[in-house]
């Protein structure tokens, strides 16, 4: 019966001294200052703006440096995707023979354009997570 008793008060000690290891100020610091968030193209850590090239120094982890340059290439083919759907409607703009081809041009802008899009939303999808990945590591440690 001594020996349930003292196990149980050393449980409980040791519960107490592991709860209390990090207190909330030191929390909230580390979480002010070296957690990124994102407000549409441009990131903030702590007091500094960040744009999306800037990230690059902030995923330092394998997987984290991965969903980077994912989201990295995924913006560079939405970005030709989008520039390729501006160049056929300037194209178009000058070069209408007919009504035939006035709806192939928007035809082929519209497939460009959305196209572009979905590769634009899946880089957003891929920084998000490294981010969030990022994030995590730095409140709840590397091994988490």
């Amino acid at each position: 019966m001594r020996k349930l008793i003292i196990l149980t008060i050393v449980f409980f000690f040791s519960f107490h001294i592991c709860s209390y290891s990090q207190n909330m100020d030191s929390l909230v610091t580390l979480y002010n200052s070296n957690t990124i968030h994102r407000f549409g193209n441009k990131f903030i850590k702590g007091n500094q703006m960040l744009y999306f090239g800037d990230l690059v120094r902030e995923f330092r982890t394998p997987v984290t440096g991965m969903l980077y340059l994912k989201a990295r290439r995924r913006l560079l083919v939405a970005r030709i995707f989008n520039l390729a759907s501006l160049s056929v409607v300037i194209y178009s703009l000058f070069h209408i023979n007919s009504v035939r081809s006035s709806v192939e041009y928007m035809v082929v802008t519209g497939v460009l354009g959305y196209t572009g899009a979905y590769f634009q939303s899946s880089s957003s999808k891929f920084l998000d997570q490294a981010i969030w990945e990022r994030n995590r590591a730095i409140i709840f440690g590397p091994g988490y």
